[in-house]
């Protein structure tokens, strides 16, 4: 049973999505104090659509527990160690914030195509096209009622799959685990228990066996924790 939950996502205001980019830590503060990105500290989840020439992918930015990535309901690929970097890790525990997502795949589930479809009936947060000709629509699913009906779709999922974003995944996990360790008494709810992610159907993403990971903006969004 998979555990997602909304976030409180730093994000940009609508006329510099686009130019968002890889940013460090730095960056994101200095644009967060200058009023270039911004925070809706209620937590949202979000419905990000690429069109990559003749290719549609639909996601959720949303995040997962790590206590399911330690349990194994968070699946590894067969082959992929969790080698935690040196570097990932010590900016993590230095700027206490996620910038890069790790990208999970679902068995097909249609309720939650037809939750995230609903989404898109309301004008989009962002749409821009990048310079390499992917299209970005992003929709904020905001409403309590269908982020709950969305959690517990996902709750009924027995597992989800790392496609990319193993490194990020370890050193979130290994973030949480020293978190936990200095304080015996940690709260379970705050947001080191759990990493930012993109949760995309497996079978929309694979071919052949061949998985294609969308073309998402880089840091669009950002998770403080």
């Amino acid at each position: 049973m998979a555990d997602i939950r909304r976030f409180p996502a730093l994000r940009p205001v609508k006329e510099e999505a686009i130019g968002t980019g890889s940013l460090s830590y730095e960056e994101v503060i200095e644009r967060y104090q200058s009023g270039r990105m911004f925070q809706n500290h209620f937590g949202e989840f979000f419905v990000y659509e690429v069109k990559d020439g003749d290719k549609v992918y639909n996601g959720i930015y949303a995040c997962a527990s790590v206590d399911d990535y330690l349990k194994g309901v968070i699946r590894n690929h067969s082959w992929a160690k969790d080698q935690v970097t040196e570097d990932r890790l010590s900016r993590l525990e230095r700027d206490k914030i996620q910038t890069d997502p790790v990208i999970l795949t679902y068995h097909k589930q249609p309720y939650i195509t037809v939750i995230m479809n609903e989404a898109k009936w309301r004008a989009p947060a962002y749409h821009f096209i990048t310079p390499d000709d992917v299209e970005h629509t992003i929709w904020e699913l905001y409403d309590y009622s269908k982020a709950k009906l969305l959690i517990d779709a996902m709750y009924g999922t027995s597992d989800l799959y790392i496609a990319a974003g193993h490194d990020i995944a370890a050193a979130s996990v290994a973030h949480c685990q020293d978190m936990r360790a200095a304080d015996r008494n940690y709260d379970p709810s705050v947001e080191f228990n759990y990493f930012m992610c993109v949760l995309l159907e497996y079978e929309a993403i694979t071919e052949d066996g061949v998985v294609t990971v969308p073309r998402f903006q880089p840091n669009i969004f950002s998770h403080v924790i």
